[in-house]
């Protein structure tokens, strides 16, 4: 099973306290991200090669 790394957990809790950001469009998010362990590991690994989240 496929996992959310630190870094892509950090972008999505950064994204959820954005204004008008719902927890249902979180949990959609979360949901589509995470029922796909190829789009968990790309997800995480283009993190990679990014900044830092602020």
């Amino acid at each position: 099973m496929s996992v959310l790394s630190p870094k892509a957990e950090s972008l999505l809790n950064t994204l959820a306290i954005q204004p008008g950001v719902t927890q249902q469009h979180m949990d959609g998010l979360r949901d589509a991200i995470t029922s796909s362990p190829a789009l968990v590991d790309l997800f995480n690994d283009t993190l990679v090669c990014t900044a830092p989240v602020m």
